[in-house]
């Protein structure tokens, strides 16, 4: 094990100097608060009972059925004319989502940032570099092999008017929040995940609608608080830190490893 961990610690090094400068980032409990805070309205955010129809717990990899697969490219479909909130008309692309239909396990983050708006896929930035090495080297996994998504599917732009500005992110706010929910949930209901990974703060307290810290949820296993699948179905939900995190402070490293061998005993005693 602490020769597993050396080696995941010694491949990441080299990305967790880098400052990003791209996606949402997810600052450490440590740093500076004041920048891109968390809106105090997300906190408080009640979560919502699911109204969609409950469906069965996902099956074995693979057996997607076409109907399903065309239920996905509708959602899509829908997702890229959605003008349910100001982020439809200010985006380039809309962001929503990438991996496979079938995937056991679905990560979520807050919202996708400049790169992200410009290519139309989640986390293709420097964030989204350390999150394939992550999957590569602690789960032996690569992104077509799972899902991921965020809670936003367009760009939260602090001025709008200028899309190709860098640094130009912001939290959503929590009408954003509200109108966009519902796709991720309907995402959700069609991929029939095991488990969902939500990375950072913000996704970690919209999802499981809870006011406590990344550092404090993390570690452990929640269980998401909307019943897709109806009663005695949960899917489980694992907090752990935003890449970005990890690009800002490398000491961030361990307790993501730690979060990653639960979920990887997870999957395998899920197969």
């Amino acid at each position: 094990m602490a020769a597993d961990l050396a080696a995941y610690i010694k491949q990441l090094d080299e990305d967790t100097y880098i400052q990003p400068d791209d996606g949402m980032p997810q600052a450490p409990e440590s740093a500076d608060k004041n920048k891109n805070p968390v809106p105090e309205e997300i906190m408080k955010m009640p979560v919502k009972k699911s109204v969609l129809k409950t469906a069965k717990p996902a099956g074995k990899a693979g057996q997607k059925s076409g109907a399903a697969g065309a239920e996905m490219a509708a959602l899509a479909e829908e997702i890229r004319k959605c003008r349910k909130c100001q982020l439809g008309s200010s985006r380039l692309n809309a962001v929503v989502g990438v991996g496979a239909p079938d995937a056991k396990v679905v990560f979520v983050g807050e919202g996708p940032g400049f790169q992200e708006d410009h290519k139309g896929e989640p986390f293709v930035g420097r964030s989204g570099q350390l999150l394939d090495k992550i999957l590569d080297t602690v789960l032996g996994l690569k992104r077509e092999d799972v899902y991921i998504a965020n809670i936003v599917k367009c760009h939260p732009m602090s001025n709008p008017e200028n899309p190709e500005a860098h640094g130009n992110d912001r939290p959503p706010t929590i009408d954003e929040i509200s109108a966009c929910r519902p796709y991720l949930d309907r995402q959700l209901l069609l991929i029939k995940p095991r488990c969902i990974v939500t990375l950072g703060s913000v996704a970690t307290k919209v999802l499981l609608g809870v006011t406590q810290g990344i550092s404090s949820m993390r570690g452990r296993w929640h269980d998401y608080p909307v019943e897709l699948f109806g009663p005695g179905h949960p899917i489980k939900v694992m907090p752990t830190y935003h890449p970005a995190a990890l690009l800002r402070n490398p000491n961030l490293k361990r307790d993501t490893w730690e979060d990653m061998k639960m979920l990887k005993a997870f999957l395998e005693q899920n197969e």
